[in-house]
């Protein structure tokens, strides 16, 4: 019997999520097994090894923002209306007022979830949940050696883009290849800027604060603007894989909802409308022309273009919610900000960050990727940029007011 291309679609389809739940199952035996293991090692010899798949806290020094809340308290008890009348109690209280809100902020609710948790996602996936998506990456260079390579955190973005045995799509290698060239797209941008403005002092600027050396708002500014130009690039790479391109029936109806939901009261709406009636009676005839065979191929065509692109999206979303599931059933992910003032010299602003285990790279297939000298610069500064551009303190009123 032969099966049309819809029947062994779905047939392997169904077969994938067969796979998917005993590959899940055996992930998560293979987890706890490990995790178990551990706990009995750390036991047997006072704990070493029970902790190999827990990363210590995450701790980092801001002093310059921490300068930066004291001023802005001290300017508005200077500068506020009334300040010249303060009280110290009244000083006290709108120093803690202006502490207050700007804590607040970094808790802020970004769509569904807030900046501190969206950020305990970010370096979860760097931690070793990266390797779900890109397996245990290794570069090699022109010499032969290889070399490991840290996870970016932006892993999750590339999850339903993935090449599967039901459907096309990228390797673990091509993920790892467009990460390369985004980050040194990046750098070749920022250089440009610098031969255009003669403004080569930047360059070092940004470099010494991505090497945490030094911290300086401009190039603060700076990162977390092109850091959130990735960003914003990536929140949509599921839709750039060429199933969402739609049909030609499919865009014969997107252009007539156009047509029945959009007003034409000014002229340019007037002009937009003719314009698209003249695009749907286009597409119209190019359907009209089509032969029966041709008419049967293109519905085909559409209903796998839908199947594949609700299974990637299905594999995005679960992807996503899974990461914050294991934020949300541990205590292990926490975000925490302090500010010391002892003195306005010595303030600084503490960021404590702890994650929850993930499974250790190394069980994860090992994906050798050959870089040029300038994929592999690009690639470790996109692990750099997002290191400093993705914490919420870099997204804060202190550096993009």
């Amino acid at each position: 019997m032969h099966l049309s291309a819809m029947e062994r679609f779905v047939e392997k389809r169904e077969h994938k999520q067969e796979c998917l739940e005993e590959t899940g199952m055996r992930e998560k035996e293979a987890f706890h097994q490990r995790r178990k293991a551990d706990d009995d090692h750390g036991k047997d010899d006072g704990g070493d090894h029970g902790t190999e798949m827990t990363p210590p806290p995450i701790q980092q020094q801001w002093p310059l923002l921490g300068k930066e809340v004291v001023t802005l308290e001290d300017i508005s008890i200077v500068s506020g209306a009334g300040a010249e009348s303060f009280t110290e109690h009244e000083k006290q209280a709108q120093r803690e007022k202006i502490r207050s809100d700007f804590l607040a902020q970094l808790y802020r609710n970004d769509g569904s979830h807030t900046r501190d948790i969206h950020h305990l996602a970010f370096l979860l996936l760097r931690q070793g949940r990266g390797g779900a998506i890109v397996g245990n990456p290794f570069a090699r260079g022109q010499d032969g050696t290889q070399q490991e390579l840290p996870y970016t955190g932006l892993e999750g973005y590339y999850a339903g883009s993935e090449r599967t045995s039901i459907r096309p799509g990228m390797t673990r290698e091509e993920i790892l290849l467009e990460e390369a060239n985004i980050g040194a797209h990046v750098l070749k941008n920022m250089k440009k800027d610098a031969i255009e403005q003669n403004t080569w002092q930047h360059i070092t600027r940004v470099k010494n604060v991505l090497d945490q050396k030094k911290d300086d708002l401009e190039a603060l500014r700076w990162i977390e603007i092109a850091w959130s130009g990735v960003v914003r690039r990536l929140h949509v790479r599921v839709y750039q894989n060429p199933e969402f391109e739609p049909t030609l029936t499919e865009r014969m109806e997107q252009v007539n909802h156009f047509l029945n939901e959009r007003s034409a009261r000014t002229d340019a709406e007037k002009q937009a409308k003719t314009d698209m009636q003249a695009e749907y009676e286009r597409l119209k005839y190019e359907y009209q022309c089509m032969s029966a065979e041709e008419r049967k191929q293109e519905k085909q065509e559409r209903k796998i273009k839908e199947w594949i692109r609700a299974d990637r999206l299905e594999e995005f979303r679960c992807f996503q919610n899974e990461t914050y599931q294991i934020l949300g059933r541990t205590s292990e992910g926490q975000y925490f900000i302090g500010i010391q003032d002892a003195s306005p010299r010595e303030a600084t602003i503490t960021e404590t960050i702890t994650l929850p285990r993930t499974l250790d790279r190394a069980l994860y297939p090992l994906t050798v990727v050959h870089f040029t000298p300038e994929q592999l610069e690009g690639y470790l500064s996109l692990v750099k940029l997002g290191e400093r551009g993705g914490d919420p303190l870099t997204r804060s009123t202190l550096v993009s007011p």
